[in-house]
């Protein structure tokens, strides 16, 4: 929990956070997602920020959902963040992009409700 270094990945996480936004690949071209690897690095600076100040907080799960975006392709991410012993599990799901400005507000509103209640 104090670094943001991976541990573990879904079978599908690197194609869904390391694609570039076109279809031919260059050398350099995208962060390599792999054990070891700082997550912060595969998204952009304003969501890596979000994601390190989330990591304060001792009830992190009342700021779920936190909007990210892929530093490659700027797909936009809900991060899902869980605290268990000694680690932190960050869950990403894919937002649509027509629904970021809709959505993430309205989910992220609907989630602390509920978390209130």
């Amino acid at each position: 929990e104090k670094t943001f270094r991976v541990i573990a990945y879904s079978e599908n996480a690197p194609e869904m956070l390391t694609m570039v936004s076109h279809t031919v690949p260059s050398v350099g071209d995208h962060p390599v997602l792999g054990i070891g690897t700082d997550v912060r690095t595969i998204f952009t600076n304003p969501s890596a920020a979000a994601l390190q100040k989330a990591m304060g907080y001792g009830e992190v799960s009342l700021l779920n959902p936190i909007l990210v975006h892929c530093k490659t392709s700027g797909k936009p991410f809900y991060a899902i963040v869980h605290r268990v012993t000694g680690s932190l599990i960050i869950d990403f799901e894919p937002v649509k992009p027509y629904e970021v400005p809709m959505t993430a507000a309205g989910a992220l509103q609907s989630y602390k409700l509920a978390a209130k209640a």
